[in-house]
């Protein structure tokens, strides 16, 4: 893909694997369900990807910055990366982080180090989106929780098991099916994440999934 090409860009700036996992089979579906095509581009060793429909070209760059306390340098990345390489696109900005503490208030995102990486972000953004749960990814995955029980073959009257955290709750789960079964973040949770419906999961997600649809679909 030409980098003149697309007019529009999404880029995605994710805490950790299991982010990154789940925005992609995210944008996989969503992308599968609109009739448009989500390619990887095989030239680079990025995190790069574009969608294509009829007449539209838009493109996906993607970082992991692996701790939220490295987030606020992925503005260097985004400056130099998405902007630099791509200087006619309008870039959507997605920051998807996990606020850690049960119910912490996200506005914290919004001073200090933060507050600078919007302000190095904002000249070249056309939007940037808080894709913040209120613990954590796993908390967006039980969204679905249909799909994670048959996933895990349990019954589907099965409740979700007490816990503030997503994950925690995810990791009681896994060990009602056996008690030595146990769930792993980041790479190793693609198959539970594959298995998602993801209209599901837009439906009660405590993130505005929706404004990836928006991306997606704005011309």
């Amino acid at each position: 893909m030409g980098k003149s090409e697309a007019c529009r860009g999404l880029a995605f700036i994710v805490e950790g694997a299991t982010e990154k996992v789940f925005y992609l089979e995210y944008l996989s579906q969503l992308c599968e369900a609109k009739g448009f095509a989500l390619r990887k581009d095989l030239e680079t060793q990025e995190d790069r990807y574009a969608i294509t429909s009829a007449g539209d070209k838009k493109v996906v760059m993607m970082v992991s910055v692996n701790s939220v306390s490295q987030m606020t340098n992925s503005a260097t990345w985004f400056n130099r990366t998405c902007v630099g390489e791509n200087p006619e696109v309008a870039w959507t900005v997605f920051l998807c982080y996990d606020i850690d503490e049960y119910n912490s208030d996200i506005t914290k995102f919004h001073e200090g180090d933060w507050a600078m990486l919007r302000e190095s972000i904002a000249p070249s953004a056309r939007k940037i989106v808080d894709m913040a749960a209120e613990a954590d990814i796993e908390d967006v995955i039980l969204c679905d929780l249909p799909s994670v029980l048959s996933f895990l073959g349990l019954p589907p009257e099965t409740e979700v098991p007490p816990g503030n955290k997503g994950k925690t709750k995810l990791k009681k789960l896994y060990r009602k099916v056996a008690p030595n079964k146990a769930y792993h973040s980041g790479e190793r949770a693609k198959d539970l994440i594959s298995h998602l419906d993801m209209a599901e999961v837009r439906a009660s997600a405590p993130v505005p999934l929706g404004e990836i649809d928006r991306a997606v679909e704005s011309g």
